[in-house]
């Protein structure tokens, strides 16, 4: 592909992805596009060792989905049972909310996600359902980073917060009414980012938030470092699903890339 076509590609890219993906759409080139995007600003940041661009473009897309068509939710202000859960996230999105604690020189948020990593760090991913614990950066119930939250807590939604309360807190082992359009929405994004980190030849794997943060806050420079292709994170617990070993990512894979 020739630098014009390239450049017609991309013009194509942003018109395509303008109110973020559809998620009800069985159209696999808007998730293209977003893969095709993010690896663009993920090469841009491997030359520039600065992650914010790519996560902020994904934060920013994943809203826009939300905002595309809105669902009725039982969420509100100050409901934060779905804060004290396991969460995945990306390295970029870690890098992101780690460079945000520092900025923010609040040494009582970067204690906060020690302890919280100290609190959790024995539990796998199905022992964790049965240990609740705050995130550490939950403050009286409200998220301290909102605007650069994961996109797993983007997504996360329910139609009924005291199913959230019995499921998460009570441990009741009930189900959490997720809208089908939040399920759809969270994986059609999760698909286009591990199909661009694997074409920047950086490591794909969704990992638990607590000992991301605190392997990323323990090194100064873990930004440029894994921007650099050491792998940071290699031994930080991940999400036992694997999103890149089912045939529709591999196939979206050469859908964007050929």
């Amino acid at each position: 592909m020739n630098r014009a076509e390239r450049r017609r590609q991309e013009k194509e890219d942003d018109k395509r992805l303008k109110s973020g993906i559809d998620p009800e759409s069985s159209d696999p080139e808007p998730i293209a596009a977003m893969a095709r995007q993010m690896h663009a600003l993920l090469e841009t940041a491997k030359r520039d060792k600065n992650i914010d661009p790519p996560a902020r473009f994904l934060h920013a897309k994943a809203d826009a989905t939300l905002q595309s068509v809105p669902v009725r939710v039982d969420c509100k202000k100050g409901c934060s049972h779905c804060c004290h859960a396991w969460v995945s996230a990306t390295i970029p999105e870690v890098l992101f909310l780690a460079k945000l604690i520092r900025k923010r020189a609040a040494a009582t948020l970067s204690d906060n996600v020690h302890r919280a990593h100290a609190a959790t760090r024995d539990y796998d991913f199905a022992a964790r359902e049965k240990h609740p614990q705050a995130c550490p950066m939950l403050d009286q119930d409200l998220c301290s980073v909102y605007e650069s939250r994961p996109v797993a807590c983007r997504f996360a939604a329910s139609a009924d917060a005291l199913k959230c309360f019995q499921a998460l807190r009570q441990l009741s082992g009930g189900t959490i009414p997720t809208p089908m359009r939040h399920l759809k929405g969270r994986g059609v994004y999760n698909t286009a980012v591990v199909i661009a980190l694997k074409h920047s030849g950086l490591p794909h794997h969704f990992y638990e938030l607590n000992s991301a943060l605190a392997r990323a806050l323990e090194r100064a420079d873990a930004e440029s470092a894994w921007l650099s292709g050491e792998d940071v994170f290699f031994d930080v617990k991940r999400d036992p699903s694997d999103i890149w070993a089912g045939q529709t990512s591999r196939q979206l894979y050469k859908h964007a890339f050929g």
